[in-house]
């Protein structure tokens, strides 16, 4: 493993240096790589901006945003960056601030007590929430670990004895509720301690770490990576906390693989650290977190998080499809890692990602579902099919089962709300999670996937639904009928639903098709609705609608239903059809809903006083009466705008035709085309690897082996 931060923090830590040792100056700038030459600028401007303005280390008051707040981030940064610039330069003014910042802590530190503006969240001392006093000990042990050798011994045990030591002490035995929790704010509070303890040569810190505060294993960093990762290195809250979560995991990982090199952290339980360091990347579109459960839909690979992550796994591994994530994120860290990065990404080593298909499993051992990523080809902003069979996801879970997105070159085009907060902006009740978290976006008529007589999944308890897993069925990752198929018989006490989602590759279509075949089952009689979130203008229909105009009802009084203008309502016999069109493309949604339905246009934002919400549409699909059904759908890209040249391509739908039978034990669709083309897709009941299946389609014969056969039918009905 190449030389990284957390032999920085050995050197510190298993070696007698003299008090008055000074680091020697390392090349000088312009020896360094650009992407590294970056990093150095960036923290001389900061470190120098921070000296210019003198300490500040103000007594704690305001929540995520207020000025307190920030101004505790910025120190920590500082003196990270302080002592990343003093061990590559060996100017003693970087240093000097560094220490003073943290003697200032030294004085401030061990008389707080609980934060005043301590919310729902455990509180902190410098912070609101003692995750970002986590986040504080992490950055700041680092920064302080390069120069610690060269301070005198009097303020070195000050800083040691008044800020790491008690910080750490408050992160492990003065918050059990935190530290022994499995969940990500255990873990930063988790690498906090353990990097503190490897530092002041404290094994005590060390072991409450890595295995709890009983030091039973039972809690702690290791637990955690046992139990919060899939074996496919699928983080159980989602794509947006598993980048949260990765910088304290891939930060104590390296220190313990420098300080305990015999735990072998790297192969601990099969490589799961580096595995989520891939799967992170892979569960991304064009560079941004998909934004399942809690999750900002702008965060994305350029984050703190991931360039340590990034730099970490390269120096690990060497391989070179990292240096192409580095040269996207533009980043990297201001550690012997990065740096070593860089250089070989300057010299041109890198390599291109291998976005492809995958089928991450769920839940600690791998059988509670899955996350299925179904793409048609190796571009980080192609299309993108995404199948939510997952499990709960904890507290930060969404009640969303089966659910689905879509992505392509235009961006989210089948979208998932992600979370109702404004992080870090205090006039949104301090950046913390707003009521309409709970209220709209977590519910599941703000998601794509079935509703049952207007309630969300497990009755919107998170805690029963992370009891049930989701059975993913069968999948197939490539050729042109990629495919997802799901089931779940506990979201609803008495109706089961499965799902089929099928990424359709057609001669002649320069985009892929998306089918949706929703079988719910149910005894007694219910009210289902489809919902699909989408993000674009809408263009036509060939639905009747009924428009609100002089008023906009609410469609319903509870369970997200109550956040939603209704638009217009309207009812079609057969398919139905909605075009909307999102930047350079247009989208047409097929719909061949039981008989009966209604469909609904509605928008997100009704019963919002503060504004919390962002406007979005949504079309729905709505059943009454229904006990078993099947509803039939296809999302079609098609055409294409371009505002420079005044040119309209293809607006129109080339679906033409949409069939649905039941035959032989499986649902088959016929798809007709504009130029009269059909292609027949059958999706079998029985969704064993080897079983095997027939139907005769017109005349054709469809035989096929496992859950999904094809059959391309020309105009004639002939086959192809």
């Amino acid at each position: 493993m190449t030389r990284t931060l957390a032999l920085l923090l050995a050197a510190a830590t298993l070696h007698t240096i003299p008090a008055n040792a000074q680091t020697p100056p390392a090349a000088a700038p312009q020896a360094y790589s650009p992407l590294f030459a970056g990093e150095v600028e960036r923290a001389r401007r900061d470190v120098e901006a921070s000296i210019k303005a003198g300490i500040n280390v103000p007594v704690p008051k305001d929540p995520g945003g207020g000025f307190t707040h920030e101004q505790h981030k910025r120190n920590y940064r500082v003196i990270f960056e302080g002592g990343q610039l003093f061990r590559m330069t060996g100017d003693t003014r970087y240093r000097d601030h560094v220490r003073d910042m943290l003697l200032a802590y030294a004085d401030l530190y061990p008389g707080l007590g609980p934060h005043p503006a301590k919310a729902n969240q455990t509180a902190g001392r410098l912070f609101w929430q003692s995750l970002n006093d986590s986040v504080f000990l992490v950055n700041a042990v680092q920064g302080y670990a390069e120069i610690r050798a060269s301070l005198s011994a009097a303020d070195r045990q000050r800083i040691d004895d008044r800020v790491i030591r008690p910080m750490a002490h408050f992160l492990s035995d003065g918050s059990p509720e935190v530290i022994d929790r499995i969940h990500n704010h255990a873990t930063w509070a988790a690498a906090g301690v353990g990097l503190s303890g490897y530092l002041l040569g404290d094994r005590d810190l060390v072991d409450k770490a890595l295995l709890g505060l009983d030091k039973s294993g039972k809690a702690g960093f290791l637990r955690q990576l046992d139990l919060l990762f899939s074996p496919d290195g699928y983080y159980a809250e989602g794509p947006y906390y598993q980048r949260y979560a990765l910088q304290p995991f891939v930060v104590l990982a390296a220190a313990i693989a420098a300080n305990d090199p015999d735990r072998r952290i790297f192969e601990y339980r099969d490589g799961i650290v580096l595995k989520a360091i891939r799967t992170a990347i892979d569960v991304t579109h064009d560079g941004f977190f998909l934004p399942i459960n809690d999750a900002m839909p702008d965060k994305s690979l350029r984050t703190e998080e991931l360039y340590h992550a990034v730099a970490i796994a390269y120096g690990a591994t060497k391989d070179p499809a990292f240096l192409s994530i580095a040269e996207w994120q533009g980043r990297t860290v201001l550690t012997p890692a990065g740096q070593a990065m860089a250089a070989d990404l300057a010299a041109g080593k890198a390599k291109p990602w291998p976005f492809g298909s995958r089928l991450l499993s769920d839940g600690p051992d791998g059988k509670q579902g899955a996350l299925v990523l179904l793409r048609t080809k190796p571009d980080p902003s192609g299309p993108l099919l995404v199948a939510k069979n997952t499990v709960q996801g904890m507290g930060h879970g969404h009640f969303d089962r089966l659910g689905w997105l879509y992505y392509d070159e235009t961006g989210a085009v089948v979208t998932d709300y992600g979370a109702a907060r404004f992080l870090n902006v205090e006039a949104k009740q301090g950046g913390r999670y707003l009521p309409e978290n709970d209220s709209w976006a977590s519910a599941t008529i703000a998601h794509n996937t079935l509703i049952v007589d207007e309630q969300s999944h497990f009755g919107g308890d998170w805690k029963a639904g992370e009891k049930a897993g989701t059975r993913q069925l069968a999948a197939s990752l490539d050729g042109p009928t990629r495919y997802a198929i799901g089931a779940i018989d506990s979201a609803y006490k008495d109706v089961a639903f499965r799902r089929a989602l099928l990424l359709v590759e057609v001669g002649g279509l320069a985009n892929p098709l998306v089918l949706d075949i929703l079988h719910p089952t149910g005894s007694g009689r219910h009210r289902y609705d489809l919902p699909l979130h989408f993000s674009g203008h809408i263009i036509d229909s060939d639905i009747a609608f009924e428009r609100k105009l002089a008023e906009r009802p609410v469609l319903g009084t509870a369970n997200g239903y109550q956040h939603l203008w209704v638009d217009g309502e309207g009812s079609k016999a057969g398919k139905a059809r909605l075009t909307w069109m999102q930047g350079s493309r247009f989208y047409s949604y097929h719909m061949l809903p039981p008989a009966g339905a209604r469909f609904i246009v509605a928008e997100s934002g009704a019963n919002d006083p503060d504004f919390n919400l962002r406007r979005e549409p949504v079309v729905i699909q709505r059943v009454d009466g229904a006990g078993d059904a099947t509803f039939v759908s296809l999302l079609e890209p098609h055409g294409a705008y371009d505002a420079s040249a005044e040119t309209v391509v293809a607006s129109s739908a080339r679906v033409t035709g949409l069939e649905h039978r039941r035959e032989a034990g499986a649902d088959v669709v016929l798809v007709t085309l504009v130029d009269g083309r059909r292609i027949a897709i059958a999706v079998a009941d029985d969704v064993a690897a080897g079983a095997k299946h027939s139907v005769t389609i017109d005349g054709c014969t469809l035989a096929w082996t496992g859950p999904v056969g094809r059959l391309d039918l020309a105009k004639t009905g002939a086959k192809q």
